[in-house]
This record gives C-alpha cells, sequence and structure tokens, in this order.
C-alpha cells in the first residue's frame, strides 16, 4: 500500500503557521464547477476563479474511517473487476484508493469520455462500496460514504501480459510511478510551498481528477488535477507514456496566487534514505543499505552532472546549490546490485531512480536538498525541488506554446506573471493571468538516465572513522565509467577538490584491474570546527583539464551520527 506520501508531511518545519491574507470575490454566475472541465483550458479556468475565492479546506474524516490503524486499513482491498474501464478492451483502468486511517484527504474523481459531437462527456467515479472488500471485524455496511482519497491507473507494459500498477495520486499533491522493469520507490509532488523554513509547511492538496478514456490502441493517457490550497490555486495536466525501460509523465502547470508564498518550490520529490554508503546501520539490523535513493544527480550542462551522496545527520540539514541553466535534476537509485540491500522484501535494488527534466532549461535558480533524521524506512526523509529565482517580476514563454506571451521576456521555460488581473480602461477585466506556468517530465528507471553515460560516476563510497580524533577521517570512492576506462595506470587523471569546515590531507588514487578508479582520502577538520559541525566536501577527476568525472559532494559527519532505532531495528524493547 501506498503510505509514504502521507508520513511525508514530517518535512513540517515547528513553528507559527503563515497567516494568508485571501482575495475573497462572490463567484461569477458563470462560474466554471468541476462537472463542467473538459480540458486544460476550462481547467485553468475553473483554477483561475477559485483563486479569487476564499480557501475552503476538505470536508474531515468521518468516524469510524478517522479511528482506523494500520491494521484495520490493511483489511480494505479494492475489487479489480470493479475497476473504472475494466475489462473493455482498453489499455488502462483506474482503480480508487479509499479514505481511513492516513488516507484523510477527500478526492473528487471524473471520468472524460469521448462523444459524437467531439466534446467529452465528464461523469462522476461515485464512491461505492461494493468496490471494495472488507475483511472481519470491519463491516461494509458501517463504512460511511465517505468518498476517494486518490486513484492509480492499472494495465499492462508494453508486450507484457500482466496487468501491474503504474502510477498513483493519494495523500496532499503527491505521485509516484514505475517502469515495468522497477517498482514503486520515490514520490514526486506537484508543489512545495514554504518547505524547509522555520515555520509550518504548506501542504497543496490535488482535490479533483479527470482521466481521459484512452483508445483501444493508446499507448498513454492523459490525466488533469485541480490543486488547491490556501495560498493558491492550480491547473495541472499529466500525460503517462508508460515503458518496460522507462516510464515518462509529462507535466503542464499554471498556478494562481490567492496570497503570494514565502518559498515555492518547483518539482518537488520525495524518498528515503535510513543507511547505506557512509553510515552503519543499527548493529541488529544486517542489512547493508536501506533506502530507496542513494544520492541526488544534477545536470547544469550537455556534459556536467553533480553528484550528492546522501549522509544523514542526527538533525535536519538543508544543502543549495546554486544552477545557472537546470537541464535536470533527480532523487537516484544508482547501486542495483540485490546484495547492496539484502532485502528479498523490500527489493531497494528494483527501486527506482526519478528524473526532472524541464521543457526547456530553468535558469538562475538552485536546488535544495533537505535530508531529516527519520524514524524508520516507512518514512519519507528526503525532499530535493527547484527554487526560481527570488526576483520573480519577469517571465517569458508560457509551457503552452500557444498561451500568449507574458509581458516581460526573461527566464526561457518558467514565466512569472507581475499581476493576477488586468484591468481595463471600463474598469472592467481580463481574464486571471497565471501567476506561474511551467512544464516538465519526470521520468522513472533504472539506474542513472541514459544521458550520462561518458562521465566517470561515483558508485561506491566508504567511511572510516579513527578511535584517536587527532587522525584523519578516512573515505574510498570508486568512480566508474567510460571515459576513465580509458586511461592508463601511469597516466592518472588530477583530484580538484575542496573543503569547507574541513581540509583534505592526504590523496590517493588507483586504477582497478575493470578500469575504475579508487579515490582515497584523509579529511581533518578545520581549526575552528570542534566536530559540530560536517565537512562539505567536493571533488572531482580531470584529466588533460577536462573533466573525466561527475562532481561528487558530500557532507560529511565528523562523528558517527546517533539515531534512536526503534524497536524493529533494534529487537529491543
Amino acid at each position: 500500500m501506498y503510505f509514504d506520501a502521507c508520513f511525508a508531511r514530517l518535512f513540517s518545519f515547528s513553528g507559527l503557521a503563515v497567516s494568508v491574507a485571501l482575495l475573497i470575490t462572490a463567484p461569477a454566475a458563470n462560474a466554471v464547477d468541476l462537472i463542467d472541465v473538459r480540458d486544460f483550458e476550462s481547467l485553468s479556468q475553473l483554477a483561475a476563479e477559485r483563486s479569487q475565492q476564499e480557501y475552503e479546506p476538505a470536508p474531515e474524516l468521518p468516524e469510524p474511517l478517522a479511528s482506523w490503524q494500520y491494521d484495520d486499513y490493511m483489511k480494505v482491498k479494492y475489487r479489480s473487476e470493479r475497476a473504472t474501464w475494466f475489462d473493455q478492451g482498453l489499455p488502462f483502468w483506474l482503480e480508487t484508493f479509499h479514505r481511513g486511517f492516513v488516507q484523510t484527504d477527500l478526492v473528487e474523481l471524473f471520468t472524460l469520455n469521448p462523444s459524437p459531437s467531439g466534446d467529452p462527456i465528464s461523469q462522476r467515479i461515485a464512491f461505492n462500496t461494493n468496490d471494495f472488500s472488507y475483511d472481519a471485524p470491519l463491516n461494509a455496511d458501517e463504512i460511511p460514504p465517505a468518498g476517494h482519497a486518490g486513484f492509480r491507473v492499472v494495465g499492462p507494459f508494453p508486450n507484457r501480459p500482466d496487468a501491474q500498477e503504474m502510477l498513483s495520486f493519494i495523500g496532499s499533491s503527491y505521485f509516484r510511478g514505475r517502469s515495468g522493469d522497477t517498482i514503486y520507490g520515490a514520490s514526486a509532488r506537484g508543489l512545495a510551498i514554504n518547505i524547509a523554513m522555520m515555520q509550518e509547511e504548506e501542504f497543496p492538496d490535488f482535490r479533483a481528477f479527470w482521466i481521459q478514456m484512452p483508445a483501444a490502441d493508446s499507448d498513454q493517457i492523459a490525466i488533469l488535477a485541480f490543486m488547491d490550497s490556501p495560498s493558491l490555486t492550480g491547473a495541472y495536466r499529466f500525460r503517462l507514456i508508460p515503458g518496460n525501460a522507462v516510464t515518462r509523465v509529462k507535466v503542464q502547470a499554471n498556478v494562481y496566487y490567492r496570497d503570494r508564498p514565502e518559498k515555492i518550490a518547483l518539482a518537488p520529490l520525495t524518498s528515503m534514505w535510513m543507511w547505506g554508503d557512509g553510515l552503519k546501520g543499527p548493529p541488529k539490523d544486517k542489512r547493508p543499505s536501506v533506502h530507496d535513493s542513494d544520492g541526488m544527480l544534477i545536470q547544469t550542462g550537455p556534459n556536467e552532472w553533480r553528484w550528492r551522496a546522501f549522509a544523514r545527520q542526527s538533525y535536519p540539514s538543508v544543502t543549495s546549490t546554486e544552477v545557472e541553466s537546470l537541464h535536470g535534476f533527480g532523487l537516484i537509485q544508482r547501486n542495483r546490485a540485490f546484495y547492496h540491500y539484502d532485502d528479498h522484501n523490500a527489493r531497494y535494488d528494483k527501486r527506482p531512480s526519478v528524473w526532472i527534466k524541464p521543457d526547456t532549461p530553468w535558469p538562475n535558480g538552485r536546488i535544495e536538498l533537505l535530508e531529516l533524521p527519520g524514524a524508520h524506512e516507512g518514512i519519507d526523509n528526503l525532499a530535493a525541488y527547484w527554487l526560481p529565482p527570488k526576483d520573480e517580476s519577469a517571465g517569458d514563454q508560457s509551457a503552452n506554446d500557444t498561451d500568449p506571451p507574458l509581458e516581460s521576456v526573461a527566464n526561457p521555460g518558467l514565466a512569472v506573471a507581475a499581476s493576477d488581473i488586468v484591468s481595463k480602461p471600463d474598469g472592467s477585466t481580463e481574464p486571471i493571468q497565471p501567476s506561474l506556468e511551467f512544464a516538465y517530465e519526470v521520468s522513472f528507471f533504472a539506474g542513472d538516465p541514459p544521458e550520462h553515460n561518458v562521465l566517470g560516476r561515483a558508485t561506491n563510497l566508504s567511511v572510516t572513522r579513527p578511535e584517536d580524533d587527532d587522525e584523519p577521517i578516512e573515505m574510498e570512492i570508486r568512480f566508474a565509467g567510460p571515459v576513465l576506462r580509458g586511461l592508463p595506470a601511469d597516466h592518472p587523471p588530477s583530484i580538484q577538490s575542496s573543503a569547507i569546515a574541513g581540509e583534505i590531507c592526504e590523496k590517493e588514487l588507483k586504477r582497478t584491474d575493470e578500469g575504475d578508479w579508487i579515490l582515497r582520502l584523509g579529511v581533518t577538520l578545520a581549526e575552528d570546527n570542534s566536530g559540530e559541525r560536517p565537512v562539505e566536501l567536493s571533488l572531482q577527476l580531470i584529466s588533460e583539464d577536462q573533466p573525466v568525472s561527475e562532481t561528487f559532494g558530500y557532507l560529511l559527519p565528523p562523528t558517527e551520527p546517533e539515531f534512536v532505532y526503534p524497536a524493529v531495528y533494534t529487537r529491543q524493547e
């Protein structure tokens, strides 16, 4: 079942919630309602109109669903034969998620079905207890008409006979997908508001979805989604293109501010890293690694790649990477060897990498990585996202080439409107313009992006801390890649390095028989670092004045971080 998205609300930093000044107007007589949405344009009109109205929280989860525990929720199972479009000769069908336990959000679901006139017919997917089986002591007669918590797209991957879950939306604005060769792992989000700040994080919700009925021979399916939160509304269009090696989800979004958020993060991703390279697990859990992703990758040019291996501190940490031109970023599960995890149940070796690729490069912003201590592997404790430039007074082209350009031209691919409403001389108003427009692709696949196939990649990392504090911390990094294999052993590449809050005192580089290069380092703390601060490291291999490896980044804890693991890991009560 899908619980990570709900637990990811732990990204909230404690503090006072931001007061939101709402722009309140009465809805127009011809206002768009949910059932009126037919396409992205009418959805955008709905979002624009709702942005001028007061935010209305979703109804609370009724009893007994609000009192359900995990075991209760697991007693509810969807009947696949009840799925929308099931057994109709179509390539996809839809199954819904039941509300209850931590699945508190209420989601309206509609299908958009073809008609002779050419205009889609919108039809509501009603909640029905007959769609589910309830194991004792649950009783279907006692279940209130509480509505849906989300839905999933099911169907066979190309040239494969068995139907499998491909994409699911449940909880806030979370969604996650998989390729035919992988299983579910890291998640994506529609948007993040005031994340990693000393205040309450605001979680926008997808409140309604419209799924277009596919043709019998279609290899993709289109989905519309309405986003709502105290600060903004949004119109989203998703296009799922499943594949065995790569599943792609194309995203287009128009966002309308009710009140401009202090911090807005685009294309956010969430994942889990408990232990692995550089950090030992609890003594009584013998698995070498437990994580959905083992690093963050950023592409800033055709052959410019930055890799940051994860390092869980004993406290929340945020690292920021300035980027002049973002070609892509993602949370990568690079190590695919089963023995690296030794887990027959979770199968972390099959978890997908998740990659964000803007339709055109996003300029002059930064990638932020949030790493939380995390309690156990059922909780997402990582987030990565793109922060646009602070000066958002100008924009360029919209994500949709058919839309009119905005007033100012500066940033291709990421458009920001200067105002929401344009007044005419007679006092009337033009249609509300989006506050933000953007488009990108989310990909789910095994390993690294296919285009990252030349430069050496950091494939393994080990950290050994000495018993004597006066001795350096020893690190070993293995780099592998086609360009490295062509370098002779007697002509090693040079090492370009830097350190913050510490110093690199030793460097040694040796070639393996396979053509990989192993870099051994000694790291000491700076004089003004008594051990309370981690050491920020940056390394890259250079040959003939050209990079032959990605840039390796790591936030090295001077001492082994301390965690209070639950009994499931320690086997102690």
